[in-house]
């Protein structure tokens, strides 16, 4: 037989564990199904279905602050294959463009030496595909080539940027929110630089004129319900800069377009979420917390149906599905024209255990289904939740004006067959028809069913606590153990822990509480078991606590051995250590 050698490429498994405050914006979930999220100055690329980690991306020398997916929505053929990109920026004011298959930075751009405040893929154009915008601070935007690294135009503005949003039906409408109001760009256009410098409009309260006070009619009673809490915050958009007693935006932590609505926006701020109606500028719906409520943190409006998906401080992740409180008496009424639009809460996820070290701090959804969704803690874990839907009926109170919700009609433009109760939950669109007025009645002849959502946790990604940490790695792959081998490594912790990794899919294996205190180190004696051993801090009186634990990982049975010396007797001899060869 003649020898052959065959060369194998192997791309590093790294081990991710608590993100950095700067990480907290940094991640995306795109178009082809993987999500891209920052751990300090590396990216990792985790796939939903299987809840892995399967690339682990490494140039930056900051740390990543915004990651985005390219759509890649173009024609695909052998001179211009499809590829996985994706573009992120750091706080050092640079912006890495990445062929994720092959792990490989394909250009790297720099502008100024300060965090990358947003980034963007210009998709919804056909000039070119390779188009980047992205803020750089304190107040450019600055359009780039993505695949070449050319610089192809650069604006600047009066105010500090914090972000931006394109208007889904125009792309020439742009929106900016800065430190003192709303830009609106009516001219964006991806071969020049916007001509002007954009529309400045400020948000203010009607309520301090007596211009914007109607007197209510004796019979009228007081309002309730979501028309209290629309005119208790409703605001208008005005050219003049706000009194004291406007609403600021120095609190508004998101600015969106619905993409469900056109000429629509909405304003995030902690306690509630405002939404605007350009062409009336003014509000036309609010969500607003109750004082014992847990405040937002971000927000994503669905394009599929008009619901929001919130996060809140407390982890937790609802759905509010949009209903209109406008009657047909009202709505004869000019004055009353105006639908009132309110989002009910139709569904929501189980909370996390905040601490100072544990927060949420991002959500995103999958673009493509609209039912999934990922929330990255701080401490490195990734939640996947998804949305399913249940035929049944729910208790509602009728004070409350809470509509059901139904299973759609139809599906791609086809209407349901006789036999055919529901539609499989392929997407949010799937799930539920469009809602219907408060008060309106299903029709007697329609097949549509009532149904309920609920979040189901499908996943969890895991990562490593905060340093420092024993590593051993299992016993080496020999002739004799090859049938049964597994690359396994032992991570012991600082508070008493042994994390067990499987290093060919990268999931952790066992978690084992093993100690009272830090390990200190740790022995395999064979594939499947290990001895580790702790040892506490010294108390008043100078004695520590030393544990030692023999560990199976196959039935998880420990054997202890302890003993408590005093300090001086750790200055001793050196420790042995058993060992046993596989």
């Amino acid at each position: 037989m003649i020898p052959y050698t065959v060369n194998i490429k192997l791309a590093a498994r790294t081990l991710t564990g608590t993100l950095n405050l700067q990480n907290k914006t940094a991640v995306d979930w795109g178009w082809q199904g993987l999500i891209a999220q920052g751990c300090h100055s590396s990216i990792l690329i985790i796939d939903p279905k299987t809840s892995q980690t399967i690339q682990v991306l490494e140039r930056h020398k900051a740390n990543v602050v915004k990651v985005r997916w390219s759509r890649e929505n173009y024609y695909h053929n052998q001179s211009s294959p499809y590829c996985l990109r994706l573009a992120s920026g750091d706080a050092s004011g640079k912006i890495i463009v990445w062929d994720v298959v092959s792990g490989t930075a394909h250009c790297e751009i720099q502008e100024h030496s300060k965090p990358i405040q947003d980034l963007e893929w210009l998709w919804n154009q056909d000039a070119s595909r390779d188009l980047l915008l992205a803020i750089h601070p304190p107040n450019y935007i600055v359009l780039w080539n993505g695949d070449t690294g050319t610089k192809l135009w650069k604006k600047s503005y009066a105010e500090n940027i914090l972000s931006f949003s394109f208007d889904p039906f125009d792309p020439s409408n742009m929106a900016l929110l800065t430190s003192e109001g709303i830009v609106f760009i009516t001219d964006f256009t991806h071969s020049k630089p916007p001509g002007s410098a954009g529309k400045k409009v400020y948000i203010a309260s009607p309520h301090a004129s007596p211009a914007h006070t109607k007197p209510a009619p004796a019979a009228t009673p007081a309002p309730t319900g979501a028309k209290k809490a629309l005119n208790k915050v409703k605001v208008l958009i005005t050219n003049e800069k706000p009194t004291a007693e406007a609403v600021t935006l120095n609190d508004c932590l998101q600015l969106s377009y619905l993409p469900s609505k056109r000429n629509h926006m909405l304003l995030l701020y902690p306690r509630e979420i405002l939404i605007l109606d350009l062409e009336l500028s003014q509000t036309v719906g609010v969500v607003a917390i109750e004082r014992s409520g847990v405040p937002f943190v971000q927000v994503i409006p669905c394009a599929q149906r008009d619901a929001l998906y919130c996060l809140h401080e407390n982890g937790c992740i609802t759905l509010r599905v949009c209903r209109s409180t406008t009657t047909a008496e009202e709505a004869a009424d000019s004055e009353q024209s105006v639908h009132e639009l309110m989002y009910d809460l139709r569904s929501q996820c189980d909370a996390i255990r905040v601490t100072k070290t544990v927060r949420p701090y991002r959500m995103v959804i999958c673009p493509v289904n609209e039912n999934s969704a990922a929330l990255m803690v701080s401490d490195g874990r990734a939640m996947l939740w998804e949305l399913k839907a249940h035929t049944g009926r729910a208790v509602v109170n009728p004070s409350s004006g809470l509509t059901p919700l139904y299973t759609p009609s139809s599906f791609c433009g086809s209407p349901l067959g006789t036999n055919q109760k529901r539609i499989q939950d392929l997407s949010l669109n799937s799930m539920i028809g469009q809602t219907l007025i408060a008060g309106e009645a299903l029709s007697p002849s329609s097949i549509q069913q009532e149904v309920q959502l609920k979040f189901l946790l499908t996943g969890l990604l895991s990562g490593l606590p905060l340093p420092p940490f024993s590593i051993r790695m299992c016993p080496p792959l020999t002739t004799k153990n090859i049938n049964h081998y597994q690359p396994l490594l032992a991570i012991g912790t600082s508070n008493g822990s042994v994390l067990v990794y499987n290093l060919t899919s990268g999931l952790l294996h066992k978690e084992l509480s093993v100690h009272s205190c830090e390990v200190r180190g740790i022995e395999w004696v064979s594939l499947t078991s290990f001895l580790s051993f702790a040892t506490s801090s010294p108390n008043n009186m100078g004695l520590v606590r030393n544990e030692l634990q023999h560990v199976d990982l196959l039935t998880g049975e420990m054997l202890t051995h302890t003993h408590t010396c005093h300090l001086g007797y750790l200055q001793g001899p050196p420790n042995y250590v058993l060992t046993k060869q596989c």
